[in-house]
């Protein structure tokens, strides 16, 4: 609450996603022992540990984080995940050539101004796998903002399939995940 109230504008949550909504997330991720995962924006890592035990400690899992003192609280907690303190935009220069299998954001597309969620999303295509997912997740009372109106058309535009979980009740405020996949070929 602490790092929304200093900066709103780079924290997109009032409190952590609870653990219903963590479960979503990474349900909607096919994750497997071996892949590469990335974590845009995982705050203080509602969703960092449900990741590394899918990874069962193989694979690489990189978490970016633009606010320092989420990092410190990462960098504490899983000193196994390789945590990043810059903007999501630089993701594509932190991935020493390879690609994502999936890519879980919980940043507040809602609250972007239109140039930065497409800076953001460029950098995630480019670092994401040819057939990879993105998974993300949005607020109820979000849902008809313009920006994020407007991310959802990008995503149904980037993606081959966009689909949308029931509302997650049990988290505050209660959100809805975003389950994104492409296939080979659409970039």
């Amino acid at each position: 609450m602490r790092a929304f109230v200093r900066e709103p504008l780079k924290t997109g949550a009032v409190w952590p996603s609870s653990k219903a909504l963590s479960r979503v997330v990474v349900n909607c991720c096919n994750i497997k022992p071996g892949d590469m995962v990335v974590e845009l924006g995982p705050g203080s890592g509602a969703f960092t540990r449900p990741i590394l035990k899918h990874l069962n400690g193989q694979g690489r899992f990189l978490a970016v984080e633009i606010n320092s003192a989420h990092v410190a609280i990462l960098r504490h907690n899983w000193p196994r995940c390789d945590v990043i303190h810059d903007s999501a935009e630089n993701l594509p220069k932190h991935m020493n050539g390879r690609r994502a299998n999936c890519i879980v954001s919980g940043l507040a597309w809602g609250n972007m101004l239109p140039r930065t969620q497409e800076r953001i999303l460029q950098a995630m295509l480019k670092s994401l796998a040819v057939d990879g997912q993105f998974v993300a997740f949005g607020y109820v009372h979000a849902a008809w903002f313009p920006t994020t109106l407007r991310f959802r058309r990008r995503l149904l535009e980037c993606f081959d399939r966009v689909e949308t979980t029931p509302i997650v009740w049990r988290n505050l405020p209660p959100a809805f995940v975003l389950c994104c996949r492409r296939a080979y070929g659409k970039l």
